[in-house]
């Protein structure tokens, strides 16, 4: 993978449900929102309100400060409550969040300054000073690790002192100059990244530096030449930052938005679950704990695939069943029930379980077992007969105990961003809001 994935960068904040409480007015017109002792500017605000309407134009300076504002609170507990190790596990394969949150910035000041920048940049370059060629042979005498495997792929001191010493592109912007080394490539680097480097793909390298390198440019122009300066690119950095972390907050306490991703709190709340609740939930949701008891099917077995694909593709042109069955001999043409205990016991009345009613299932190859030849087999199901789980079974207790987790989690975060919003102090200038007077709250939707 060249870069980051776009489902990293920030471009819109999210809308929570509800609402922001307001305690106060700026009375500085340079400023939109200040959160504690942090202050977004009202350029800063303006460049959020351009990158979000791109994806939504009816979005509102009140929505964005609100986002800010949400992102701000909750990113700056979870980075007082937990180190990143906790707050994204697993970042060794991935993007570090601090290479997650450059390139994301990036993106946004693209997306915000889109027409001046692509002047400024040019398209010849003109930002790249030197490039210094980077030959196979020197990553090779750089990264060479001798044949070991290394499940750790950090870097002793001594080596990352010879990769920062290793230049790849000189760059300016307007007055100042910067420097891409191969250590700044390496840091950007998710886990595919650094196999590339580690198999000295020098081509890659430049590339990565290339990219690197017009990064530096915008964040330099940016500082500037936008209307941001310095403190406004700071103040939407630390905003992305924050962002990353709510929404690492939010998977860490189980309350993000893909059901699937392990939580340390859910797994706790999981454990807790108490049998009566349990019973509430499966009386509650039956619908989820249904299960087939037995079904009703007929099949076909052939010796060779070419016969089964034959007679498929007769099946396929509307063939009916039994008479294709008849017409090869391939079965005795009785249907026959099969319940669970079947199920567990036999590979067909397993397949059969999981076939629906209706047409026949395509050719499938018997296991091997023993020294007979596999033959292929055709499958049909003519009904299927559903009940539920039973309610002191373990499919019920892990289904149910798991919703109420994920439900209890929910809940309990919708309750701590609740308790810190209102133990933040948020101020707004009204007219970088364009609302007449400060609200007592902002809300996600006008």
């Amino acid at each position: 993978m060249a870069g980051l994935s776009t489902a990293l960068l920030f471009c819109a904040p999210g809308f929570a449900a509800a609402g922001v409480p307001i305690d106060g007015t700026l009375p500085e017109p340079r400023k939109a929102l200040r959160v504690n002792d942090w202050t977004l500017s009202t350029t800063a605000l303006d460049a959020l309100l351009r990158v979000v309407r791109e994806h939504e134009p009816g979005v509102t300076p009140s929505q964005v400060a609100m986002a800010a504002a949400e992102d701000r609170v909750l990113g700056g507990y979870a980075r007082r409550r937990y180190d990143d190790a906790q707050l994204f596990a697993g970042q060794r394969v991935r993007f570090s969040p601090q290479a997650s949150v450059e390139a994301s910035l990036v993106t946004t000041l693209q997306a915000a300054f889109r027409e001046p920048l692509a002047k400024a940049v040019g398209p010849a370059e003109a930002y790249v000073v030197k490039r210094h060629p980077l030959t196979r042979e020197r990553l090779v005498a750089l990264l060479d690790r001798r044949g070991k495997l290394g499940l750790d792929d950090r870097l002793p001191a001594a080596r990352i002192a010879q990769l920062k010493d290793q230049p790849l592109i000189d760059g300016r912007v307007g007055a100042q100059s910067y420097r891409i080394s191969l250590y700044d490539v390496w840091e950007r680097q998710d886990v595919q990244g650094r196999d590339a480097l580690y198999r000295f793909d020098a081509a890659f390298a430049m590339q990565q530096a290339g990219q690197l390198a017009r990064d530096r440019f915008v964040l330099g122009w940016a500082a500037h030449n936008s209307g941001l300066g310095a403190a406004g690119v700071e103040q939407l950095r630390q905003l992305v930052a924050d962002r990353n972390r709510r929404n690492a907050l939010a998977r860490l306490l189980g309350s993000g938005e893909d059901p699937h991703y392990s939580s340390p709190e859910v797994e706790r709340l999981h454990r807790n679950v108490e049998p009566a609740s349990i019973r509430k939930y499966y009386d509650d949701h039956q619908a989820e704990f249904t299960r087939t008891d037995k079904v009703l099917m007929r099949s076909m077995r052939f010796a060779d695939e070419a016969q089964a694909r034959a007679v498929a593709a007769e099946l396929g042109k509307g063939a009916r069943f039994e008479d294709a069955m008849r017409r090869r001999g391939a079965g005795d043409g009785i249907a026959r029930w099969l319940d669970r205990d079947a199920a567990r016991r036999s590979w067909i009345a397993q397949l059969a379980f999981a076939q629906p009613p209706g047409p026949a299932s395509p050719p499938i190859r018997e296991p091997e077992a023993g020294t007979a030849a596999p033959g292929w087999v055709i499958v049909k199901v003519d009904q299927r007969v559903t009940g539920l789980h039973p309610p002191g079974s373990e499919t019920v207790r892990f289904t149910a105990s798991e919703a109420i987790a994920r439900q209890r989690a929910a809940s309990n975060y919708a309750g701590l961003r609740a308790r810190l919003l209102s133990e933040a102090r948020i101020e707004i200038n009204p007219a970088a809001l364009g609302v007449r007077a400060a609200p007592k709250s902002l809300e996600s939707r006008p």
